[in-house]
């Protein structure tokens, strides 16, 4: 297989031109999105079991709370880490690798005789589950830059439908033994590692390579490369305050339904299936059209408020009509934010560190998802509505940390001129025409 090469678009502001996936482009996003969504079913499958796994080993409600917290935590150390490897080595055999590591972990979940083994076997997984940054570079190599957040939303589109397939099929069969899941999330990856070896070329660019070989230094070295660039810093926090407001509600939204209506899992998961039917409608068909005629910008912000205000209404929600509309419009929002800021972190950093960035991104999304459901047990012990209005709030400030930041110029808008900039450079040379370089305060 051929290296592939980077699919420059056109220059221009974000979003203003409806970019048009090459061929190429496209016959390579094909088989990530296929990659992404078997890796989520798998996923999907043994995530209702996991808590009735861990109790059959004699694990107490904290115990099971910390097998789902050895996954993400996980998740947060490591994804920094194979982004920042990919970059340096590839896509293709860090996530080759990681999928080798991740079926690795569900024979071992299958296996576990003792909470102890579950919870070294969970993290072990995780750490195989942390290439989704990696997978996001490949998007990030191969899409033009005005097409990068339909890029994006493909892979949110397929995690969507794993996390819609995942359960259910989990639930069947659960009915033939309870690890039997386990060991078919495993043939899942196994499957996943054939598909890669055999479909997905090498994507990064011939003679592109990271600044040093960081291994297990990523994360720190990622924090200290980002604190120097305000838009990258300010989407990872963003990324990380609206994960940690989704993840809350995620967790302790059945808690509410139990004590408002006396549902169980079975009217909670046709919940959930209705909140990701409404993402993958909204990423696998409409966040492409919405870039094209509204742009990032408007698309990130209008995705956090409608977030926002699906939180608050979630609390007060007594009747169903009013539940489903809340639902509607935190999985509506949640499906615009997603993609749209991987995308605009996607263009903020080079081509040497795409890896580096969505990694280190993906590892403060892991680190929302350890604190979020734990600060919402905590609240919801004290007021059902807090761990709703906690999670609003925090999305209000991430709609404020867009809007307002070191300079005047709008987050996006710096983006889009450092994109402009990006698109004039002279490839023999990488000199930036003195006439077209950045404002103070731009970086």
């Amino acid at each position: 297989m051929t290296t592939g090469a980077r699919m420059d678009g056109p220059p221009g502001p974000l979003g203003t031109a409806a970019a048009r996936t090459s061929p190429t482009a496209s016959r390579l996003l094909v088989p990530v999105f296929l990659v992404v969504l078997i890796d989520f079913i798998g996923f999907g499958l043994i995530i209702p079991l996991l808590p009735l796994w861990a109790k059959r080993l004699g694990a107490s409600p904290s115990g099971v709370g910390l097998v789902l917290t050895a996954y993400a935590l996980a998740q947060f150390l490591f994804a920094p880490v194979l982004g920042s490897l990919s970059d340096r080595y590839g896509r293709r055999p860090v996530i080759l690798v990681s999928l080798l590591i991740e079926a690795l972990g569900f024979a071992l979940t299958a296996l576990s005789g003792s909470l102890l083994a579950l919870l070294g076997a969970r993290f072990l997984a995780g750490l195989g589950a942390s290439n989704i940054g990696s997978a996001q570079a490949v998007v990030a190599d191969v899409t033009p830059a005005a097409g990068r957040a339909r890029g994006m939303a493909m892979i949110g589109a397929a995690i969507g439908l794993g996390f819609v397939v995942g359960p259910a099929l989990g639930g069947v069969l659960a009915s033939r033994g309870l690890p039997v899941p386990f060991w078919t999330a495993m043939g899942f990856a196994l499957a996943n590692v054939f598909l890669v070896a055999r479909f997905l070329p090498e994507t990064r660019r011939a003679g592109v390579a990271a600044f040093a070989d960081r291994g297990i230094t990523a994360l720190t070295h990622g924090w200290r490369r980002v604190r120097g660039q305000a838009v990258i810093a300010r989407l990872v926090a963003v990324n990380l305050l609206f994960t940690f407001a989704f993840s809350a509600m995620e967790a302790i939204f059945p808690l509410l339904t139990l004590r408002r209506f006396g549902w169980g899992a079975t009217q909670n998961g046709y919940l959930f299936t209705y909140i990701g039917i409404l993402v993958v409608v909204m990423q696998g068909g409409l966040v492409g059209r919405l870039v094209v005629r509204w742009g990032e910008r408007a698309l990130l912000l209008a995705g956090l408020a409608l977030l926002a205000v699906g939180l608050a209404l979630l609390p007060i929600s007594g009747t169903l009509g009013l539940l489903l509309l809340s639902l509607s419009l935190l999985s509506v929002g949640e499906g615009a934010v997603t993609p749209t800021v991987t995308a605009l972190l996607s263009l903020a950093s080079s081509s040497r560190t795409q890896g580096e960035t969505l990694g280190l991104a993906q590892g403060m999304a892991g680190l929302g998802r350890i604190l979020g459901p734990l600060a919402a047990g905590w609240l919801f012990a004290s007021s059902t509505s807090a761990p709703f209005v906690l999670g609003s709030a925090l999305t209000l400030v991430a709609l404020a940390v867009l809007l307002l930041g070191p300079s005047s110029r709008p987050l996006v808008q710096a983006i889009s001129l450092r994109h402009e900039i990006r698109s004039t450079v002279p490839r023999r040379t990488g000199a930036v025409p003195r006439s077209r370089r950045p404002p103070p305060g731009v970086r």
